[in-house]
């Protein structure tokens, strides 16, 4: 009987064993599978960055994909149908392919402005005899093979200013000294080599066509033949802006404020002489609805939200921006945010395989297509049209873009869950574009703006001095605000190197009579571009 307890007893301390061991194995299983699944997840992680940073260097920078509709998207066609916009892609033989006819008239429409030499190409007199009877023969007719456009190197020459004294010779003979000078234009560099024209071609060469003062250097003085530095360049742009140019900018500044919408973005820029790594171009402009279009590059040291509080310390409105806080700063304005960021966000996580079709990112992407493509579809149509059919069509998809968001859960720290939370972050920023029809989906307007000086710093690089860096700012606005009005920008800015400094006062109304979307100066400077389209 002892002998059977005692084999009980072992059977049951290797049962206890043996269910130790399994806990001990499961819990290590477990621990194990926890451990693979992080693992997993972060090559998971680290593939994406991969894909995005080789995306990034060698891939294309078109963010599009197929436009075709399925999957998710269905649930939105409702919708869709009553916006007449949307269509079920059908089976269907595809059409032959129609050969694009050119135009006719295009070549002579866009030459049609310019002066017309002729060139007659007659047979000397020698050779004019007949070859089968040796008589003389006579002109009888001309015809006209092509038209062609002749390129003439610029030129420079000499302008020497002389100023004409006159004398009264009666008050002479009554021994009273009376005599009058001619009044002569002062420039907008006294006692300079640079010349108001000169300094504009200068300004179009770096701030239109982005050639930095080294390269212009060898331009003037290998094909012009006019030895002047980069030094001179930098330093009449720097006097031109003292001069004639930044009492402008500070109407610019103060018609901003007086705006009801506005866009803004930001960009970094190096200072040589500054104490800080990295300096900052502010970029503030009206919106597109707006009557007098203005671009102002404003300079500061910081990316403080404290730079756009004091900026648009009057302002009283809507600013377009991005998610940046330093915005937040500003007081008394609504903040709009960007749906293109947003969009930008989950293209950037969509998978690189084969497998993308129906990934959440890819179906957010097209979601949002749809929104910018209502939007374009009611581009001509009135501001109060928009905005009624904002309500109808647009607000019941964004309504159900956002419950979309909860079907699915994102892998933790991808580029999948921070385009969500950033979406869901923005909601009530962007759903401002449902109380006017005037403001817009996205911030593009402010990225083009900004992209003009972007194009420029990857020429120039730098501006040694901070003074430098706000007077090329300044140069800048009045160039793009010229632009945006319709104006030719060299002439506009020769315009105002002619009438600025030549005020007798600069006061407010002064300035404004030469602000470009005034009426006079359209007419002045208003470039002929569209001639020739």
């Amino acid at each position: 009987m002892s002998t059977d307890v005692s084999s009980t007893n072992n059977v049951e301390i290797d049962v206890n064993v043996l269910l130790e061991l399994l806990k001990n194995q499961t819990e290590t299983i477990d621990s194990l599978k926890k451990t693979n699944q992080a693992l997993t997840t972060e090559i998971q992680l680290l593939n994406e960055k991969l894909n995005y940073f080789m995306n990034r260097q060698f891939g294309r920078s078109k963010e599009t994909i197929s436009s075709d509709v399925s999957g998710q998207l269905n649930l939105f066609t409702e919708e869709l149908e009553e916006a007449s916009i949307f269509t079920v892609p059908k089976e269907e033989k595809p059409a032959p392919e129609k050969k694009s006819k050119r135009k006719s008239g295009q070549k002579a429409e866009k030459i049609a402005h310019l002066p017309l030499t002729e060139i007659h190409h007659e047979l000397p007199q020698e050779e004019r005899s007949c070859e089968h009877c040796g008589t003389q023969m006579i002109d009888i007719g001309t015809t006209k093979l092509r038209e062609e456009v002749r390129f003439h190197q610029a030129m420079l020459d000499r302008l020497a200013h002389i100023q004409h004294t006159y004398c009264c010779k009666a008050c002479e003979k009554a021994d009273v000294s009376s005599y009058k000078k001619a009044p002569v234009p002062k420039p907008v560099v006294p006692n300079s080599l640079g010349s108001n024209s000169i300094i504009a071609e200068t300004i179009r060469l770096k701030f239109g066509q982005k050639s930095p003062a080294n390269r212009q250097e060898i331009y003037w003085r290998e094909t012009l033949g006019l030895d002047i530095s980069r030094d001179n360049m930098t330093n009449w742009h720097i006097k031109a802006c003292h001069h004639a140019l930044d009492p402008v900018a500070e109407r610019f500044k103060h018609y901003l404020n007086q705006e009801e919408i506005l866009h803004a973005d930001e960009t970094s820029y190096q200072v040589i002489q500054s104490k800080k790594a990295k300096t900052y171009y502010w970029l503030f402009s009206t919106g597109k609805h707006s009557a007098q279009p203005i671009a102002y590059y404003h300079h500061a040291e910081s990316k403080s939200g404290t730079v756009p509080k004091e900026f648009l310390s009057d302002f009283k409105g809507y600013l377009h921006c991005d998610g940046y806080a330093g915005y937040n700063y500003v007081t008394d304005v609504k903040l709009v945010y960007c749906l293109a960021h947003a969009r930008r966000k989950f293209f950037e996580a969509i998978p690189k395989n084969g497998k993308a079709e129906q990934t959440p990112a890819v179906v957010a992407v097209k979601m949002l297509d749809i929104w910018f493509e209502l939007e374009r579809k009611w581009k001509e149509v009135t501001i109060e049209e928009r905005f009624d059919k904002r309500q109808a069509y647009l607000k019941p998809l964004v309504n159900n873009f956002y419950e979309w968001l909860d079907t699915f859960v994102a892998v933790p720290k991808s580029k999948l869950e921070n385009a969500v939370e950033y979406v869901r972050k923005i909601r009530s920023g962007f759903e401002r574009i449902f109380e006017d029809g005037r403001l817009e989906l996205s911030n593009n307007l402010a990225e083009r703006h900004i992209k003009e000086l972007v194009i420029g710093r990857k020429n120039y690089m730098h501006s040694c001095s901070l003074e430098g860096a706000r007077t090329s700012g300044v140069i800048l606005s009045i160039y793009r605000t010229a632009v945006a009005n319709g104006l030719d920008p060299i002439r506009y800015i020769e315009f105002l190197f002619d009438r600025v400094p030549n005020m007798e006062t600069q006061s407010d109304e002064g300035l404004d009579a030469l602000l470009p979307w005034k009426p006079d100066v359209q007419a002045l400077c208003r470039t002929t571009y569209k001639q020739t389209k």
